[in-house]
């Protein structure tokens, strides 16, 4: 019997307000105005050829409810005249080692948070939200889980290790039995050499046998091949939706079908649902491939290395925050082997939140990534949630003063640019604690990229980062309904905090032990600290612009003489910030676009044409490309209306 790819259930609040519970659709809301929120589960199994139960009769009715409570929702906010802004669809992917019972807690939390902490929030009204769950495998050390994985070692891994195992148990009990009888100098060579070559042959059968039940590499391969599809059908589907709905209402006032279509495909009618993502570790793998397959790569723009945001008929890029992505520190830069930049540089808005003692990332990650990853030096394999800022006392925003001396509202971003002499992956670094230099390797001279006369932007100027390594606060933990359990000291949340120039070799060795115990989470505790998380979800359901509107509000409310947020400046706002920011230990690179289009107030869609347009093209493909958009720039690109899915 088929499944459907997904099952669809709502996140809701229940009546006494405390706890978070998952819904079936169809079922009345204890409330009527709950904040819309969704979660939404891969049915894809960890193995392909695990035994399933048989699925329910209702599964694809299920998840047609769901799309169909999506659509409707962002529908709904589209023809609200009492809603100003366009309706914004945020959602939210796990990354890797994760089972269904943690992923349901973060995604309470941030629905507990949106709809009932967060003032700012809350206001807001067209904001849906959807937390998706691929089929990621939970690291277990169960003696049953390991007997599995060793019965699942092909039939020449299982000889050869058994043959191994065998010959040792044979040596060690011959020389405890037979050896003082025969005491033989070439018996004895030829033993321990058959020995060696007994011990190399178990311990590389082991080692595979490690690495599986890591489930590190499994879970990449339910990433790419069940997670980036189910969320891209989920996706392609709530945009198909959209447009029935569309097309639902315009019948009225075109009879024929095939007008009403094309009415419905009208972009300049109805504004664009923007569409924002926030990905956690290898979430990040997963949402920038999904970017990948939904952009149009037959839109001349596109062509142009200026790929516009749209997506599909309805839909359109906004924010995308990463948390430790597990993706490689090579999709920043402009490169040729940068599969990921057709993906990045078509959202509005981009953030990265890193920290230097990423265990998961700097360490068991980036050794596992040795295996696969095509790079012949061991740095190009880091991964980009471990890079790091330098690491000074001086917090908040670094680059602060630079961006006001040298980005004027009146000097274009092209000009700015040109005359910056200040490079950011010059500012982003691969520390180190052993060999040569100061203990920093930036990402231009990890990637030998020679400085030109005229400097270009790079991919990594659209990013804004956030280096959390010495970031302190109070920590709490999360029980199964979102529920916070906080502490009251506040301590370092990814490391010990020590504000050392760079982490050395005992500062990871201490950071394991803490691991072991519980009482650091290097990798996620982003989410586990009252600023942080604070500032991540206002990101990703505000944007830059409301959030620093926020922090005024903050300031406003804070000194008590009740005057508005609108008291404040861009500019003193975004002081605010960078104090804040200052005192939690966080260092922060600001994008050059987010200061030109929320503080300075540019046109976004302008700005962001004008640094595309300084990236230098890195290949003969892209000046050919250049020169084929230039001879037809005049031409607008033609939208043809897609057809109905059954």
């Amino acid at each position: 019997m088929k499944i459907a790819p997904f099952k669809i259930k709502k996140l809701v609040l229940d009546s006494s307000r405390l706890r978070v519970v998952t819904q079936l659709l169809g079922e009345k809301s204890y409330r009527e105005d709950d904040f819309p929120a969704y979660m939404v589960v891969s049915t894809a199994p960890h193995n392909i050829d695990q035994e399933m139960p048989d699925p329910p009769q209702d599964s694809f009715q299920n998840a047609k409810e769901g799309l169909a409570a999506i659509a409707g929702e962002l529908h709904r906010i589209q023809n609200d005249p009492t809603i100003a802004e366009p309706p914004e669809l945020v959602i939210a992917v796990h990354g890797y080692n994760t089972e269904e019972k943690g992923i349901r807690a973060w995604y309470s939390d941030i629905y507990r948070y949106i709809a009932q902490d967060d003032k700012c929030i809350r206001q807001r009204r067209n904001l849906v939200f959807v937390g998706y769950r691929w089929s990621s495998e939970k690291v277990s050390a169960s003696p049953l889980h390991l007997w599995r994985n060793l019965r699942a070692l092909p039939d020449v891994p299982q000889a050869v290790l058994a043959i191994g195992l065998s010959f040792m148990l044979t040596y060690w009990g011959w020389a405890f039995l037979l050896d003082p009888i025969w005491n033989n100098p070439w018996a004895e060579l030829v033993g321990v050499t058959l020995l060696s070559a007994a011990v190399a042959m178990s311990m590389m059968i082991l080692t595979l046998l490690l690495l599986r039940v890591t489930v590190y590499f499994r879970d990449v391969y339910r990433a790419i091949n069940f997670g980036v599809p189910d969320l891209t059908e989920l996706i392609r589907q709530i945009d198909q939706a959209v447009i029935d709905l569309r097309v639902g209402d315009l019948r009225s006032h075109y009879p024929d079908y095939a007008d009403a279509i094309r009415h419905a495909h009208d972009k300049e009618r109805v504004a664009k649902i923007k569409l924002n993502f926030l990905g956690h570790s290898m979430g990040g793998l997963v949402i920038t491939n999904v970017v990948r397959i939904l952009s149009d790569v037959f839109d001349r723009r596109s062509i142009a290395q200026n790929p516009v945001p749209d997506i599909g008929n309805t839909l359109s890029l906004g924010r995308l925050i990463l948390a430790s992505p597990d993706i490689p520190i090579l999709s920043i830069i402009s490169s040729r082997s940068n599969g990921l930049a057709s993906s990045l540089r078509r959202f509005e808005e981009t953030y990265l939140f890193s920290n230097e003692g990423d265990l998961a990332l700097r360490l068991a990650s980036t050794a596992a990534n040795y295996i696969s990853f095509p790079s012949a030096r061991q740095n190009h394999g880091h991964r980009l949630g471990s890079i790091a800022l330098t690491n000074t006392l001086e917090k908040g925003i670094l680059n602060l003063a630079l961006l006001r001396q040298q980005y004027p509202s009146h000097r274009s971003l092209k000009e700015a640019i040109s005359t910056d002499k200040i490079d950011i992956l010059s500012c982003l670094y691969v520390t180190h604690s052993s060999g040569k230099g100061d203990g920093y390797l930036s990402l231009g001279e990890l990637f030998k990229l020679e400085p030109s006369k005229t400097v270009n932007a790079s991919l990594a100027d659209l990013f804004t980062f956030f280096d959390c390594t010495d970031y302190k606060d109070r920590r709490f933990t999360l029980n199964e309904n979102g529920r916070r359990i906080p502490t009251r000291k506040k301590v370092g949340l990814l490391t010990r905090a020590k504000h050392r120039k760079y982490l050395k070799l005992w500062d990871y060795v201490e950071l394991i032990f803490l691991c072991l115990r519980g009482q650091l989470d290097v990798h996620g505790g982003y989410f586990r600290g009252d600023y942080s998380r604070q500032l991540i979800y206002r990101l990703a359901f505000l944007g830059f612009e409301d959030m620093l509107q926020a922090v005024g509000q903050n300031e406003a409310s804070s000194v008590g003489t009740g005057v508005e947020e609108a008291l404040y400046t861009k500019e003193e706002q975004l002081d605010m910030f960078s104090q804040l920011c200052q005192h939690k230990g966080i260092q922060v690179y600001l994008s050059p676009l987010r200061y030109r289009v929320d503080v300075q107030g540019a046109d976004m869609v302008e700005a962001k044409k004008e640094m595309i347009e300084t990236l230098q093209p890195t290949s003969l493909r892209d000046h050919v490309q250049e020169e084929i958009v230039s001879e037809s720039a005049e031409s607008e690109p033609i939208d043809q209306p897609a057809s109905l899915v059954n």
